[in-house]
């Protein structure tokens, strides 16, 4: 059934948060596009950065923020733009940024800055500028700036400021950008309409600032698209290179080692004698029985992935375990509700298939890999008919795919709970990599960059443990009485 266009707008996230939700995405050929990345919209688009273009052009600000509580730094924010707003020759304010202040007239510049400093707080803070190799306009500063007394007081003072402002959209960030926008019109650069300049200059003590700070940030950015000549985007990255030299990677926050389960080998083991006496208790023939041999196979073949998991604890491979179980169990599923005791025999006859074709490739045309038993896959491709009367089916078993599967039987609720993210795994894509091979590093001088480090990653064995149950269950349809599962919290 379709979903209306209302039902879509009230999507409710768990997280709280205020996104794009999936039926809000265009489907263009195989990708979905969210609103803003569609190709309309996307090519008025200009990007600029507040981290990486913006925030070290000015860390001055920053650094006076995230030095005081926020009603003392609006003090003093305060301040500097009374000395804008009454400097005789303001209309020569060209910006914020170290670029613009360093090519001001000698005469503002000297001002300007001695007006930083002229509170014995801000100048202390200021002084960790002295870090910075290479600041524009340094010779300036220099003679204002009090020494640096520690150089590891001065890193963490950098860090701070950059740590809590590289959210463009945090209080830290909002407030430095206010002063942004409110130095540009004590310089008459920029005009506002007269109820949303009374609320700008009682910031933040006026209005809704749930409208205002917002209002805020459009405006710094619409003035940043203005400006963007004014600032050396070269040096910004500069600064950051620098501060990837000069200070090292930590942990940004302390992981949980959650490699526990509430199962363990011998639950694994006990299951498995049950299965096996099921097995015995059931099978009646010893001719070909191509459904009992799948349902139990698939069992069998599931509890041997779960006990070298168990045995393990590897966390990795544990993802491919469970990616190998959920493709079991949606098979399964889909081969007991298609009611059709034909395909059994179908999807046993696809595997020996399979057989078949790699015997011919290692007999004819390749060496084979150690892992592979020769002997075994020509049992394979022969047990149940001798190979020359056996197709070899190049494509999915059931010319199917896994979702499709997994919607006939009525279960693409579990496809679409286990399937995307384990297939990165399986797979080795970027997302797969870069949860369990790398960190997101604390330093904010590297811009939560991401660096090498092992760690091991929440286990999926509880998980795996429902869709092992699950697998039982359909067993248990098929060959009644057996009620013993696995205690999974």
């Amino acid at each position: 059934m379709p979903v209306s266009k209302n039902k879509r707008k009230k999507a409710k996230f768990k997280s709280g948060k205020n996104r794009t939700s999936i039926l809000e995405h265009k489907k263009i050929g195989k990708e979905l596009q969210p609103p803003f990345n569609q190709s309309v919209v996307r090519e008025k688009m200009v990007f600029s950065s507040w981290l990486n273009e913006m925030l070290p052009e000015v860390l001055w600000i920053a650094i006076i923020r995230t030095s005081n509580t926020q009603e003392d730094a609006i003090i003093e924010f305060r301040r500097i733009i009374t000395f804008v707003k009454k400097y005789q020759e303001k209309s020569k304010f060209n910006g914020v940024c170290f670029s613009a202040i360093a090519s001001l007239d000698e005469k503002f510049r000297s001002a300007f800055i001695a007006c930083l400093v002229s509170n014995p707080k801000t100048a202390s803070a200021l002084s960790s500028l002295r870090l910075i190799d290479g600041l524009p306009g340094m010779e300036f500063w220099d003679k204002y700036l009090p020494q640096l007394e520690d150089d590891t007081s001065a890193l963490d003072i950098l860090m701070r400021a950059i740590g809590l402002c590289i959210d463009h959209q945090s209080q830290e960030s909002t407030d430095c950008r206010w002063l942004i926008v409110m130095l540009y019109i004590a310089s008459g650069k920029f005009a506002l309409p007269y109820e949303m300049l009374e609320e700008y200059v009682h910031y933040p003590n006026k209005g809704d600032q749930r409208k205002v700070r917002p209002s805020i940030r459009a405006c710094e950015m619409a003035l940043r698209a203005s400006l963007n000549s004014q600032k050396d985007f070269n040096w910004a990255e500069k600064f950051f290179q620098e501060f990837w030299r000069k200070s090292p990677c930590f942990e940004l926050i302390k992981h949980k080692n959650d490699i526990s389960s509430t199962v363990n080998l011998d639950d694994i083991n006990k299951l498995e004698n049950k299965l096996k006496l099921h097995w015995k208790n059931t099978h009646i023939t010893t001719a070909i029985d191509a459904k009992h041999d799948s349902v139990f196979g698939i069992a069998f073949y599931s509890l041997s992935i779960l006990k070298e998991i168990i045995s393990s604890s590897t966390t990795i491979l544990c993802r491919l375990g469970l990616r190998s179980i959920l493709e079991l169990r949606i098979t399964l599923k889909y081969m007991y509700s298609q009611n059709d005791e034909t395909i059994w025999m179908k999807w046993r006859q696809y595997g020996a298939g399979q057989a078949k074709l790699n015997a011919l490739r290692f007999d004819e045309l390749l060496d084979a890999p150690k892992f592979i038993d020769i002997s075994t896959i020509e049992t394979i491709s022969n047990e149940d008919t001798w190979d020359e009367f056996l197709n070899i089916n190049l494509g999915n078993w059931n010319s199917s795919d896994l979702r499709k599967m997994s919607t006939e039987a009525g279960i693409k609720d579990i496809y679409d709970k286990y399937y995307s993210w384990s297939s990165g795994y399986v797979h080795g894509s970027w997302g797969a990599i870069r949860e369990a091979c790398f960190e997101t590093c604390g330093n904010p001088l590297h811009r939560l960059h991401r660096y090498p480090r092992y760690r091991p990653l929440p286990t999926p064995v509880n998980d795996i443990c429902y869709l092992f149950n699950c697998i039982l269950d359909d067993l248990d349809m098929m060959y009644p009485k057996f009620e013993h599962r696995l205690n999974v919290s």
